[in-house]
């Protein structure tokens, strides 16, 4: 078995959690891993992609480290109201934290992960929650997006 990274882990976990909610509660919109990968689908569509992570100290003198990572989720919606509609059940879906599950798959094997459910990741801050602005003769990707960013961390 190979058995994934933290940082990792964190990421496939907050993206199995969007895309369940929004399975389990719409129909016909698809959610993908890459902000790219979305204008491969037709709209609505949502983004979840991990930005960055950050590093800090436990405590001054120790070598333990703490990640904070940041997230963006991107609604390519049919209409500014879905648009918003979305971007309300995505606020409501994120606001109580995700379940962490430990991924690890088989040697050689791409299709199927496994995973083990081991605590939970807390959402720290909601950075943005914003309309994306287009402009007259957008792509239909382009006209009704609403970006939502934010931290999270596993303690």
């Amino acid at each position: 078995m190979v058995a994934f990274s933290k940082t990792r882990n964190i990421e496939l976990s907050i993206i199995d959690a969007i895309e369940a909610g929004i399975n389990a509660s719409w129909t016909g919109i698809t959610t993908v891993k890459s902000f790219v990968k979305a204008y491969e689908y037709s709209v609505p569509v949502v983004s979840v992609r991990m930005l960055s992570t950050e590093s800090f100290r436990y405590e001054i003198g120790g070598n333990s480290l703490r990640n904070q990572s940041a997230f963006i989720v991107d609604i390519f919606a049919k209409s500014d109201g879905q648009r918003m509609d979305l971007a309300d059940f995505v606020m409501n879906l994120t606001k109580d934290g995700f379940v962490y599950y430990e991924y690890s798959k088989a040697s050689g094997n791409i299709e199927t992960l496994d995973k083990t459910a081991n605590g939970r990741i807390t959402l720290l801050q909601f950075i943005q929650n914003e309309k994306v602005d287009s402009y007259d003769g957008a792509e239909e990707h382009d006209k009704f997006r609403h970006a939502i960013s934010f931290t999270v961390e596993k303690f």
